[in-house]
């Protein structure tokens, strides 16, 4: 058969042109809800298997199944995480003004000399002679580091009381979104694999890990942050420390590997030694350092290698790469686009699989010098 002709050419040219520029305006128009999209995407991945069992219960009608399933997902989680997130933010305030007073009123000669910690500074200054440090050094540091704390806690405060409206239209979207994938989500896919030109097992390989890491990532990663903020919340409560915010903070650093949630019980455990309080120190360390972060340690890494199939180690560096390239939805996008990646090359070493094997196992060229 002879090749295409100059008009088929210019017509495959034109129609792939007009094609991306369709996308284009689609992109353009979709851009500012193109987070609300893709998590609308992974909650309705997280509670297909809900929204399936709803479905045979009502017969089949996957309108109110959708219905009902949606219902669920706002009552049981969006409405208790709405008023979370306005209680974090006023617990703050209150957290960052009350450490100010302290910071400002507190004289922190008498209280280094009671708790007899000027012999430590001592030696301190001795090993490290650059660092500076004396009562009212730690106090003007103390008072400059709680105003920040404090403006940034206003601030935020401010930006989510002001932006309530655009907040409230972006969960509403992502409602509305989730029902009409958990309704029509399968026609979708079909519809996008009949456009795909890859083999159904490639296709297959494609959506099976990417809904696997996406569920992993939110019910695995996130479940195990809220599970360590809930439990060191419960301990900083114990101890008497404000555990609403300080706790969501926790919940915040476990998602930094390593650290973790030692970010913010480290500093407390010294705040209850500072205060006297030597017991509740220890108590909270003992309750941080084996319960909160076995959580962590045996959860984390079996959760997370399990749905990738890859090394914790480029999890992790997803996840960092990932919120520094996209922000709080790169703890998402990260290992999304990390289990893309490996799909691909998994496919293309099997589609060239006697390419490559002819080139790893061909003899070396005359011009090796090892030969």
């Amino acid at each position: 058969m002879s090749g295409p002709t100059r008009t088929d050419k210019i017509y495959i040219y034109f129609l792939l042109t007009m094609l991306l520029f369709a996308l284009y305006l689609t992109y353009v128009i979709a851009g500012p809800f193109l987070n609300t999209i893709v998590f609308s995407g992974v909650v309705s991945l997280i509670f297909s298997p809900l929204f399936n069992r709803i479905q045979r219960r009502t017969g089949g009608r996957r309108t109110l199944a959708a219905l009902i399933t949606v219902i669920i997902i706002v009552v049981c989680i969006g409405l208790p995480l709405f008023f979370l997130t306005f209680g974090l933010v006023i617990q703050a305030r209150d957290t960052f003004q009350a450490l100010n007073l302290w910071a400002r009123d507190t004289d922190f000669a008498k209280l280094l000399d009671a708790h007899q910690l000027d012999q430590h500074l001592t030696w301190l200054r001795e090993q490290l002679p650059f660092v500076q440090l004396d009562a009212a050094d730690i106090q003007a540091r103390l008072l400059e580091f709680s105003r920040n704390l404090g403006q940034i806690a206003v601030e935020a405060g401010r930006q989510l009381f002001t932006n309530t409206a655009r907040l409230i239209f972006h969960l509403l979207l992502l409602v509305f979104i989730v029902f009409y994938f958990l309704r029509d989500g399968r026609e979708m896919v079909e519809k996008l694999r009949y456009l795909c030109p890859l083999r159904t097992e490639q296709e297959d390989l494609i959506i099976e890990n990417i809904q696997r890491v996406a569920r992993s990532v939110l019910v695995g990663t996130l479940l195990i942050a809220a599970l360590q903020g809930l439990l060191g919340g419960i301990g900083l409560a114990i101890v008497g420390l404000p555990a609403l915010f300080w706790g969501g903070v926790m919940a915040l650093a476990a998602l930094v590997p390593v650290v973790g949630t030692g970010l913010v019980w480290a500093p407390a455990v010294g705040w209850l030694l500072i205060q006297g309080q030597t017991g509740w120190a220890i108590f909270l360390a003992l309750w941080c350092g084996v319960l909160v972060t076995s959580v962590d340690t045996v959860l984390r890494p079996l959760l997370l290698r399990e749905a990738s199939q890859v090394s914790t180690f480029f999890v992790f560096l997803a996840v960092l790469g990932g919120i520094s390239a996209f922000g709080f939805a790169g703890i998402l996008y990260g290992p999304l686009t990390l289990t893309f990646v490996m799909v691909m090359l998994r496919i293309y070493g099997e589609e060239y699989r006697d390419m490559l094997s002819d080139r790893s196992t061909c003899p070396p060229s005359s011009s090796d010098p090892e030969s």
